[in-house]
């Protein structure tokens, strides 16, 4: 069973590809019913997320097509009055007891940096001899992937539909590694990695990012970008503004249950306001809504236990900010709207339904922020999954949003679906949680990263930013995510989709989120992103950074 170790972790998605395409017959009449018992773990370092991880995501795969049906509901009781480890004869009586045709089971090892996968699917009519897998990689690394591209296989094979193995996708060329400051600013991205085959467009003018008179300061890689010192925090939200009346913009990020606010002085960050609060921070935004000159501070914070929305509003009075409205039920967000500027909207949230129908346009009345004109969006996209701009350069307003898998998708002002990109951007590590407020992982909803839409390089068109997380677990599980690295990507309308034309370098950890402003007082805006590095639960070792990047300069004299 083990004389193909070495022929890679790719067999092992077409032998099990197989063992579906095998019951896939027998599905056309009726479904079939299927249970997946959670793959046994053993390693030397903890791995138990991959428990139920694997079963999340085939089970999220398979249920899409109506050949098959997982049978869930009473398989954890099962499981809990049969015997351990789980065999053939073990199998078949639990697939008997749960009505099920066919039952998958396994094991995943890790020892080292060796990893290897043990699985069995049988039949519970033994209709079919039992087929077996085994496959070992070199890293964990080489196994995640994997199994995403085995899932998705699977469920072609229960469709019936014909399919060819594709050949393992070529190792991309490995980028240096960066852990300072960023030493290159929102590069063009090479034609390899362009998903449309369109002409490759013409190279950015030269971006900088300099302090408002003298020079670039030794801390700086290169003219064009800049990094804060550190914070013993994990940031989760961070915005611009002119918070105080002072004419210069602040900076304003919040972690769990703080807000915070910093002005750019001497190449550094310099605290001039912190305030600690009750429930638990989601976002911040600023933006003049009341008119008065100074930029409200807008927080939007969950109550516990509930989880509802129990936000607050801060405001400069002098010498510091107070709260001018206070246990609002709406989640803020601050966008740009075209012809209207950054714009205050909200949406509602109660115990019974973390999002309830409407997303609309506030505005401020005797000190409270209530309701104006309902935003027209398509079903299903929360406040924090849009934008609203011409990003296909033709006068026309259009919506692009996040949906549940961190895909884009570019709407109508109608509702009609008018694009949808083939891989994911994004990727959030916050999240609301359920009513029941447990610590259960399939509680959590990740919500989606910012969108903006401008003229970032001043070439008259309009362009999608957005941050991208990456890593090796990713978002690859719907109730658990990790990212390792992120970056920043600046994609443009085409013609026939929206492409990949300037990014800045890999930083390690993640982004937590961004800003667009002019930090260093320069007359220029930069893009400011919240760099997390580290985080920790028990025991407190969160690492956060901000990653300020010059976004236009004049062009170069012809």
């Amino acid at each position: 069973m083990r004389a193909d170790i070495g022929k890679g972790l790719f067999g092992l998605v077409l032998l099990l590809s197989c063992v579906l395409g095998a019951v896939s017959g027998a599905m056309a009449d009726e479904p079939s019913r299927v249970v997946i018992v959670p793959f046994e773990i053993h390693a030397d370092r903890d791995l138990s997320f991959l428990k139920e991880g694997i079963v999340d995501m085939l089970t999220s795969r398979l249920t899409s097509e109506e050949s098959v049906v997982i049978v869930g509901a009473e398989r954890d009781q099962v499981l809990q009055e049969v015997s351990v480890p789980i065999d053939e004869k073990t199998a078949r009586a639990m697939g008997a007891r749960l009505q099920a045709d066919y039952v998958l089971f396994g094991s995943l090892t890790a020892l080292g940096s060796s990893v290897s996968l043990d699985g069995r699917m049988v039949d519970v009519h033994e209709r079919r001899p039992t087929l077996t897998f085994y496959k070992q990689c070199k890293e964990m690394g080489e196994v995640i992937p994997q199994i995403n591209l085995f899932a998705t296989e699977i469920r072609e094979r229960v469709s019936g539909s014909p399919m060819a193995i594709p050949a393992p996708p070529p190792r991309a060329p490995k980028r240096p590694a960066v852990h300072a400051a960023p030493d290159t600013v929102m590069t063009p991205e090479p034609t390899d990695e362009v998903k449309v085959p369109i002409a490759k467009p013409a190279p950015a003018a030269p971006l900088g990012f300099v302090k408002s008179g003298g020079t670039a300061p030794a801390d700086m890689t290169t003219a064009g970008s800049w990094k804060s010192q550190g914070f013993k925090l994990a940031i989760k939200g961070i915005a611009l503004g002119d918070v105080n009346g002072d004419g210069e913009t602040e900076v304003v990020f919040i972690d769990d249950q703080s807000v915070y606010v910093h002005r750019f002085e001497d190449q550094r960050l310099v605290k001039i306001w912190e305030k600690a609060g009750k429930g638990r921070f989601l976002g911040v935004d600023v933006a003049d809504v009341n008119g008065n000159g100074r930029a409200e501070i807008f927080v939007t914070s969950v109550k516990r236990p509930g989880y509802y929305p129990n936000s607050f509003v801060l405001e400069w009075d002098g010498g510091g900010f107070e709260t001018v409205s206070k246990e609002a039920s709406w989640y803020y967000r601050v966008i740009n709207v075209p012809d209207q500027g950054r714009v205050l909207i909200g949406q509602q949230g109660r115990r019974e339904d973390l999002f309830l129908p409407g997303v609309y346009q506030l505005s401020s009345r005797d000190g409270e922020y209530g309701p104006d004109e309902r935003l027209t969006l398509p079903k299903g996209i929360n406040i924090f999954a849009f934008a609203l701009g011409d990003v296909m350069n033709n006068g026309q307003q259009m919506i692009v949003a996040f949906d549940e898998g961190d895909h884009l998708r570019i709407f109508s002002s109608s509702g009609e679906e008018k694009w949808k990109s083939g891989e994911p951007y994004g990727g959030s590590m916050n999240y609301l949680e359920s009513l029941s407020g447990s610590d259960d992982l399939s509680d959590r909803l990740y919500l989606p990263q910012r969108i903006y839409i401008d003229d970032l390089d001043g070439d008259g068109k309009h362009e999608v930013l957005v941050a991208s997380n990456q890593g090796a677990m990713g978002r690859l599980f719907a109730h658990l995510r990790r990212f390792s690295s992120g970056h920043m990507a600046a994609l443009s309308w085409q013609g026939i989709g929206l492409t990949l034309t300037r990014q800045t370098p890999q930083i390690s950890g993640y982004i937590s989120d961004y800003a667009i402003g002019d930090l260093d007082h320069d007359g220029r805006d930069e893009v400011v992103v919240a760099q997390v590095s580290k985080e920790g639960k028990i025991i407190r070792h969160d690492r956060s950074s901000i990653v300020a990047y010059q976004l236009t300069q004049p062009f170069p004299a012809q």
